[in-house]
């Protein structure tokens, strides 16, 4: 039994041996070259869509292999091509195995030179996307390749034919707007049309609802056929709203073309809406009046987009605008000239803001704009107070003690409204001490206050006018007088 035991151990000890040096050999032993490696080599793609497995696992570079042009440092590269009987817009999708971190590039064969189409690099997942347009009769290389830094590791890529681009001029577009998306690879665009008469203006607001979406619009005319070879009427970048007005006889159905921001992966969503501008969003604008406080709401999703304020300034003023709104609505606050150019704006954060200006007389407008897709309701009050000046002056510059003096006071332009007066007198130790406040109303820009001096020596005066709710405060420095 004991030489049973024996032997068996003897045979597990050379099993293990034998294990081992298998593993041995297996790891010493070369691993072989994908048979697409070179690019005289490269795997046909035949049909669309095809699903290609590969690997970077044994792959090299080639001496004078073209780099990516995703501005990265790779090696290990494999190729693929593709030709192409008629023009159409191609997609891919590379799918990396393991941890592997890699680019895919198209270029585009002409003779012996290679001509970079795109670039995608893997994301945080490991895919990366991307899609080329091609010609008739094209002949296209696809190269993935492992980044210097990565471990390498299978693949699989996709090579198919997205979704066609709309063309015009699109589905109609009802008064409530549509809603929708796009996408670089499958939707790379969506199109809208709607009639619109000439010499009326409308405002047209492109919203993006995706958070880091940037998708973009442009207008084109009526009888519009294909969106790459016409040039766009406007162009609304990022989002945002335009004020558009058909010339003479430029009346019609217009198309609206929208696309994504080819640099972001993944579905961006928008709202599409075109109204008929009012009054509250066009010249002339809503009137303003003077203390009055006007209430609104804005919709950036939607199609409330501004409101139009104008108001006329009579004299030098001080202007205060204020908007009152939600801290969670993001509003702008501008304040602009009749040439439309702004003056100031109160452009940052949500909620209250205010602004103020000296404003020479004139013509203005206040606009209340909203900021991205943010919404509310808001109140918006003018103060404009005309700016003033305050003069003093003494009956005598000289006085006895107990004579009775008259301090007058004049504000220009010729005002009312309360207005007080500091008398001080002068200490030759102590230097100059408050005596006493006195109070007067100024009318039509003239007052007028009695003041006895008590006693002999220096005595100096000044006045600030108070202001009104159509003037502004000012003040005067001191006038002296000597007592004798």
């Amino acid at each position: 039994m004991l030489v049973w035991v024996v032997q068996a151990a003897v045979l597990a000890a050379v099993v293990l041996a034998a294990g081992a040096g298998a593993e041995a050999l297996a790891a010493e032993a070369p691993v072989t070259a994908p048979a697409n490696d070179d690019l005289a080599a490269a795997q046909i793609v035949r049909n669309l869509p095809a699903t290609l497995p590969g690997t970077t696992v044994g792959a090299t570079t080639e001496p004078r292999e073209a780099e990516s042009d995703c501005g990265v440092s790779t090696a290990s590269s494999v190729w693929y091509t593709l030709r192409t009987p008629v023009a159409e817009r191609v997609g891919i999708d590379l799918a990396a195995g393991g941890t592997l971190d890699g680019t895919v590039d198209v270029y585009h064969a002409v003779r012996s030179q290679l001509q970079s189409l795109g670039c995608e690099r893997t994301d945080s997942h490991g895919r990366a996307s991307l899609t080329f347009s091609t010609s008739k009769n094209g002949v296209y290389e696809i190269r993935v390749a492992a980044l210097t830094t990565s471990q390498l590791a299978p693949f699989t890529l996709e090579v198919f034919l997205p979704t066609p681009a709309v063309s015009p001029p699109g589905a109609p577009l009802p008064a409530g707007g549509r809603a929708g998306q796009v996408d670089r690879i499958q939707n790379i665009n969506a199109a809208f049309s709607f009639t619109l008469r000439s010499g009326v203006s409308y405002l047209i607001n492109l919203a993006n609802k995706t958070h880091g979406g940037c998708v973009s619009g442009a207008l084109f005319a009526p009888g519009t056929r294909s969106f790459e070879e016409a040039s766009p009427l406007l162009h609304i970048s990022c989002g945002g709203f335009r004020l558009f007005t058909p010339g003479p006889g430029a009346g019609g159905r217009y198309s609206f073309q929208i696309t994504p921001r080819l640099s972001r992966l993944g579905v961006q969503r928008f709202h599409l809406q075109v109204a008929r501008a009012s009054s509250a969003e066009t010249a002339p604008g809503r009137p303003l009046i003077n203390y009055a406080r006007v209430r609104g709401a804005l919709d950036g999703g939607r199609i409330g987009v501004l409101r139009l304020y104008r108001f006329d300034v009579r004299t030098h003023s001080n202007l205060t605008l204020r908007l009152q709104a939600p801290a969670r609505s993001s509003f702008k606050l501008q304040l602009r000239g009749l040439d439309g150019h702004v003056i100031e704006c109160q452009c940052a954060g949500g909620g209250a803001k205010t602004l103020q200006h000296e404003l020479k007389p004139g013509g203005y407008y206040a606009v209340v704009l909203v900021r991205g897709t943010s919404s509310g309701r808001f109140t918006l009050e003018r103060e404009s107070r005309t700016i003033t000046s305050t003069a003093i002056s003494l009956s005598a510059s000289n006085a006895r003690a107990g004579q009775p003096l008259r301090i007058s006071l004049a504000v220009t332009p010729a005002s009312s409204g309360p207005a007080t007066l500091d008398v001080e007198r002068f200490d030759p130790v102590f230097g100059w001490q408050f005596y006493r406040q006195l109070q007067t109303v100024v009318r039509s820009g003239r007052a007028s206050v009695a003041f006895t001096p008590p006693a002999a020596g220096r005595w100096r005066v000044r006045a600030s006018f108070a202001g009104s709710r159509a003037a502004s405060p000012s003040a005067v420095g001191f006038t002296y007088l000597l007592v004798a």
